[in-house]
């Protein structure tokens, strides 16, 4: 179907409106107009002369009956163009349907034509209604006023500035009759407002975050004066238990170095004061005595009560055991990748990696264990440290000589990661 076709069988729902120039002449006087009492989208009641409105009204009634006009123009074209086709005329003569068709572009012109000078011919009506001091432009009062006579909106000022600024297209901060658009006008007043509600949205936020962030930091200070006094005793005992907690990662490390105790055999004397630890851990069978021995010192780093040194080492040697255990699982996923491909593993990676492995580990027990026979906290293995550090951050020291900010916003992250996630 052509274009012409679907506009000939495009309902008519045309409606009349008298011309808004006469509506306005017919209307009295400004000074004797009776005026119409309307609330206004603030919720106030406001006096609006009944000509002003009518005008108006009328002039949005003129835009329906020039779409419906135009309409009915096409249509008629379009029927014309149904009967061509019926009779044969655009395959029997071509220069006559040439001829119709040029027709048909100009009537197409000539109303297009036309609605534009309807269109200016209301704007002109109307903006000679609401340039009140007849200046021949606009400024903001003005369309402020307008805008209420017209739309039934109340404006304030920043927001008519605004518009007077959108809508000056040369630049002489005032609106010439040939800018005035109250299409724009609604347009730019919707993203107005959806500017002003996101503005409004966004402070509410960051005033929520800023109450948020007030009440987190006011329970840490609460959470910081409620903990206990640190025990910091570093007597004998204290240095030997903290030797003691290494033995697990020290003991559980030894079958990651099995390649190095082959290639040098002397370095077995040196490691025979873990033979005897070891045979007590794996007194019990499929690997329960690490396990037993592991939750022991969970429960032993967790208790308050005992010495900071002893509690940080602790936390250290079970991390520096879980990282082995982690390595096992590594490793035991990439044989079982090697056997499902028929592809052993090189020995020379294997050795290799387990032997850094088991010197990493070891070296970093005998780093602790030295630091910590001479009564000090060994803080010097990073990540690891900060995990130990953080463990003993349950009690309050002496000296007051702690970094509390780098633990408030670790604690204020997973608290946000946690809002988030519900």
């Amino acid at each position: 179907m052509t274009a012409f076709a679907r506009l000939s069988a495009a309902p008519y729902h045309a409606r009349l409106a008298p011309s808004p120039v006469a509506l306005f002449a017919a209307a009295p006087s400004p000074v004797a107009r009776p005026t119409l009492a309307r609330q206004s989208e603030t919720g106030q009641r406001s006096d609006v002369p009944v000509g002003t409105v009518a005008v108006g009204t009328a002039l949005i009634a003129g835009h329906s009956r020039a779409r419906a006009g135009r309409v009915h123009r096409y249509a008629r074209m379009g029927r014309r163009h149904l009967v061509l086709q019926a009779t044969g005329s655009s395959t029997e003569d071509p220069e006559a349907l040439a001829k119709e068709a040029a027709k048909l572009r100009a009537e197409v012109a000539q109303l297009e034509a036309e609605q534009e000078e309807a269109r200016r011919k209301e704007r002109q009506a109307l903006f000679r209604i609401l340039d009140t001091d007849s200046s021949g432009a606009l400024d903001a009062k003005e369309l402020q006023k307008g805008i209420k006579d017209v739309m039934g909106a109340d404006v304030d000022d920043a927001t008519a500035e605004r518009l007077v600024k959108s809508l000056d297209l040369n630049g002489d901060g005032i609106i010439q009759p040939e800018e005035l658009d109250f299409d724009a006008v609604q347009r730019l007043l919707r993203e107005f407002r959806k500017e002003l509600q996101d503005k409004e949205e966004a402070e509410k936020t960051a005033a929520y975050a800023t109450t948020e962030e007030e009440m987190l930091r006011k329970e840490w200070e609460q959470f910081l004066a409620s903990r206990p006094p640190r025990n910091e005793d570093t007597g004998l005992l204290t240095r030997a238990g903290s030797f003691a907690a290494y033995l697990l990662p020290l003991t559980d490390a030894l079958r990651f170095g099995l390649f190095l105790f082959a290639a040098f055999p002397f370095v077995q004397p040196l490691l025979n004061f873990l033979v005897l630890p070891a045979l007590l851990i794996n007194a019990l069978p499929f690997g329960l005595g690490y396990l037993a021995l592991f939750f022991v010192m969970q429960g032993l780093a967790s208790n308050k009560e005992l010495p900071a040194l002893l509690r940080y080492n602790l936390r250290q040697a079970i991390t520096l055991d879980i990282f082995l255990v982690l390595m096992s699982l590594v490793g035991g996923v990439f044989q079982g990748i090697a056997s499902l491909a028929q592809t052993p593993l090189p020995v020379e990676l294997v050795g290799f990696s387990s032997t850094l492995i088991y010197v990493a580990v070891t070296a970093c027990c005998i780093y602790s264990i030295v630091v910590s026979l001479s009564g000090n906290l060994p803080t010097g293995l990073g990540v690891l440290s900060e995990v130990a550090e953080f463990q003993i951050f349950d009690t309050a020291p002496s000296d007051g000589n702690e970094d509390t900010s780098k633990f408030f916003d670790r604690l204020f992250k997973e608290r946000e990661n946690q809002k988030g996630d519900k």
